[in-house]
This record gives C-alpha cells, structure tokens and sequence, in this order.
C-alpha cells in the first residue's frame, strides 16, 4: 500500500511539474533596437543620413538624420521611401573634419556651442515629403551618444522636447553621405 501510495504522489507531482513548465519556456518578446520614443509613441528607425560643413576656427559640422522609414539619394536629393516620414536630427560640433569622434555629445540650447557639442537637435513628425508639410518640435536638452563610428554608427540619444516630452532613440546602421 505504501509503494502505490508514493506511485500515486510521484505521479501527481510529475503531472504538475509538466504542466507548468511548458507555459513558462516561451521566449521573451525581442525589441527592436533601431527606435526613437517621444513619451508614448515609438518608431521603428530604419535609415540615416548626414552631412558635413566647414565652420570658422577649425569647427566642423555633422548634419544626422535618421527616418523611420528607408530614404536613399537619387540625384543628389533624399527621396523616402514612404510618402509620410518621422524621425529625429541632430547638429553636432567637432574639430575632427572626417567625422565625430565616439563619446558624448551634450545640448543644453546655448547660443554659442563649441568643439564637441550637439548645436541643435529636433523631431520630425509626420513630415510629407512631397510638399515638406509636418511638425518639426525642438529638443530642449538632451545628450547624444556616438558609441561606433566605423563601417554602421551606433547611436544613443536621450533628451526632453519643447513640449516637456521624454525622448529616446538608439539606431545602429550606415549613414549615407547626403552631399550640400
């Protein structure tokens, strides 16, 4: 009678065991890691583009935008691949003329930004590409992040907007020359 008894509760215990387990196996959901977050709303980043002028005194400047959508340059014009586009620009200031050096890059809005600062930055939201209607909203202050800067840039951008809205993006991928 003990034998069945402990055969009876093994059973049960093995029943439970296999039970549970296999709702606990599935895997996590995986988050993009191209995105830009203004408070609720996300978007899936999937190209960027630069540009790069010469300033006075040794300071160059890197135009960066990067789109949710993919933009290529056809006769030396972006041209989107969606009608309507989202995205996030960025303005930096550098004494390398190749391009920025890896590290952080700070915007607090002053007037007069110098070597190795972010000069400007802001949201493009739901720009029409045809006709350049859309909302372009200042970032206030934020801190851009160049983490690689070799064959893809990995990006890291966190910041508040004239609107008191919280603002992240992380983009890894190429950025192509968009010539002045």
């Amino acid at each position: 009678m003990k034998l069945i008894s402990k055969l009876c509760l093994i059973a049960l215990i093995l029943m439970f065991s296999f039970s549970c387990s296999s709702d606990d196996d599935s895997a996590p959901p995986i988050e993009n890691e191209n995105f830009l977050k203004v408070e609720n709303e996300q978007f899936e980043l999937k190209s960027g583009l630069y540009q790069t002028d010469t300033l006075e005194e040794g300071l160059y400047a890197f135009g960066i935008i990067i789109y949710d959508t993919n933009v290529s340059v056809v006769d030396g014009e972006p041209k989107p691949e969606d009608d309507i586009v989202n995205g996030i620009s960025f303005e930096i200031y550098t004494g390398n003329s190749t391009k920025p050096e890896l590290g952080e890059y700070i915007f607090t809005g002053a007037s007069n930004p110098g070597e190795d600062t972010l000069a400007s930055s802001s949201i493009l939201s739901n720009i029409n590409a045809e006709n350049q209607t859309g909302e372009t909203i200042e970032i206030e202050v934020g801190i851009l992040e160049i983490v690689e800067n070799e064959n893809e840039y990995v990006l890291n951008f966190t910041g508040i907007d004239e609107e008191d809205n919280e603002i992240s993006m992380n983009f890894r991928g190429p950025l192509t020359l968009f010539e002045n």
